[in-house]
């Protein structure tokens, strides 16, 4: 008598029932949110669109500051570059909530797509992701992927119903498929060409010295705006020469939801010429810093820490990097368990303990989201620009415990960089 496939793996039939149940339960409950209540960033995407047929009655140019109204006192305006609003052109044409319906569900494709990613990278590594035994890759996969839209970034931005997840999309894809006949840099320079943070990702080309992979990403980068300039002559004008310099389309750069270091260094009460010295320092630093280390985690097969370090890079250096920006949390968390703390933090000690630390107020408070914490702390949800100091220092705690955490990170990666026989700890 022979056992079942599933008894021969240790996989688990009433396990599998409550994966389902808590993936049903997380995805359907941030649809109807998206469908009943959120959707705001997408309305500004939408907004952006109908100004160039006005549709739905619209009489406004696409970058004036007054495009979205929130209240009769506050407005939201299009911030991306023209081309972005050449490609929501479709979304012109739709109901709005057929619109958010659609951005919903793929952005939660893309979670899916994304937990594969990090299932499959983690057991790649030698690790293994806890109950996939019990679970089976399938539906460890879509455990995962509900866990990832439950994270503080995901939940925001489905809530909002952000294009991050297109934006991390073709980052990813471009990076990790292979490079034959059409060259690395292709998408990342669209996905700069919908907004302009991708660009960021050039570090990893340059560093992997891919020149071919860097011309391909400036000229695909140049070709969205070419095509911004040939079909919204007048709107690329504005953009390019006034609208992406005007710092008051942004937002306020010390709200409590920013995590760039200019956004955690005002958090902590730095102002002024002080601020902008420790600011490019530590800009200056991080760059330097993980452009240094990636040649050598590229040698040991260090792919998505490589991804991990350059988001990180590019979510630091912007001057505004809200939270649900940080789509990456789920990679970033998934490199430091599989990569960095087998790798270089691995003997007890307190390196160890000060390392472990800082990944988990990073993670944890990342995962509830500094937001929340912020108004946790803070009591209210109203008028945030005037939050108090406590709550602003305590929700850039779990950001500037993931800065100190990279930082250990770069430096033992580069104190290792000629070491040839070291390897990951693998799972007792």
């Amino acid at each position: 008598m022979t056992s079942s496939p599933a008894a021969q793996t240790g996989q688990s039939l009433p396990w599998k029932i409550v994966a389902w149940a808590i993936v049903v339960i997380v995805l359907g409950g941030q649809f109807w949110y998206a469908m009943t209540t959120g959707g705001l960033d997408f309305t500004v995407y939408r907004a952006g669109a109908t100004t160039l047929f006005g549709n739905d009655g619209m009489d406004k140019s696409l970058y004036d500051l007054q495009l979205v109204p929130l209240t009769e006192t506050s407005f939201l305006p299009f911030t991306y570059p023209p081309f972005a609003a050449i490609l929501f052109l479709p979304f012109a044409f739709l109901p709005v909530k057929a619109g958010i319906a659609i951005m919903v569900i793929f952005s939660m494709a893309v979670a899916w797509w994304f937990a594969a990613i990090i299932y499959d990278y983690v057991n790649h590594r030698g690790r293994k992701i806890p109950f996939q035994d019990k679970l089976g890759r399938t539906t460890t996969i879509a455990l995962l992927a509900a866990l990832i839209c439950l994270s503080g970034p995901w939940r925001r931005g489905l809530g909002l119903v952000q294009i991050n997840p297109l934006i991390m999309l073709l980052i990813l894809a471009d990076l990790l498929r292979p490079a034959t006949k059409v060259p690395r840099g292709l998408l990342i320079g669209i996905a700069a060409g919908i907004k302009l943070t991708p660009l960021a990702f050039g570090l990893v080309m340059l560093m992997r010295k891919d020149l071919k992979g860097l011309v391909t990403l400036a000229a695909s980068f140049a070709g969205t705006i070419l095509i911004g300039v040939i079909f919204l002559p007048h709107q690329a004008k504005q953009f390019w020469f006034h609208a992406i310099s005007d710092p008051s389309r942004v937002g306020n750069i010390n709200y409590l939801d920013n995590i760039s270091i200019q956004g955690w260094l005002m958090h902590i009460g730095l102002t002024g010429s002080v601020l902008k010295i420790v600011m490019y320092v530590l800009i200056l630093a991080l760059i330097v810093g993980v452009a240094a280390v990636i040649p050598s985690l590229d040698k040991r097969g260090m792919k998505l820490s490589i991804v991990s370090l350059n988001a990180f890079v590019m979510l630091s250096i912007s001057p505004i990097s809200w939270s649900h920006h940080n789509t990456w949390y789920p990679l970033i968390i998934a490199a430091i368990a599989v990569d960095a703390v087998p790798w270089l933090f691995a003997r007890p000690g307190a390196q160890r303990v000060i390392a472990l630390t800082l990944a988990w107020i990073a993670g944890i408070g990342l995962y509830i989201s500094p937001m929340w914490i912020g108004i946790a702390l803070y009591g209210s949800s109203q008028y945030l620009d005037d939050i108090s100091t406590l709550p602003l220092v305590v929700s850039a705690i779990p950001m500037i415990c993931l800065f100190i955490f990279f930082w250990m990170w770069i430096v033992g990666a580069w104190r290792k960089r000629n070491v040839t026989d070291d390897r990951v700890v693998a799972p007792a």
